[in-house]
């Protein structure tokens, strides 16, 4: 289910112009994927997902050129943090930040996408 759902969102996004999946499984007690989506400004979206019975790994690492926009993961190396695992990548600066789902990542970007540039 996570693989057909996160290509499914991927595919549906109107900021989304072009996807490339680099690795997917799918077993009885666990689905992974990684994919590329290209947005419509340029930037990329590395999306990364791995889900199985009582667990949920994630990593979405937005890029424009080389500079890092935003990544939203859970790995647990930051257990300082209020909302541990939780957390965002801004620039050099690492934030608390709540659980995310790509659909939350998607909206996040289309806003900043749609955001007047001044």
């Amino acid at each position: 289910m996570l693989v057909v759902r996160t290509i499914t969102i991927l595919r549906s996004h109107s900021s989304v112009v072009e996807l490339r999946i680099a690795k997917t499984l799918v077993e009885p007690d666990i689905e992974l994927i990684k994919a590329n989506a290209t947005l419509k400004d340029g930037s990329i979206l590395y999306v990364s997902e791995v889900a199985g019975a009582g667990f949920r790994d994630y990593s979405y690492h937005w890029q424009k050129g080389d500079k890092l926009m935003k990544r939203w993961d859970n790995s647990p190396h930051h257990k300082e943090l209020p909302d541990f695992p939780h957390h965002v990548h801004e620039g050099a600066n690492i934030l608390s930040g709540p659980a995310v789902n790509l659909t939350d990542v998607l909206a996040y970007i289309e806003t900043e996408l749609e955001r007047p540039k001044v």
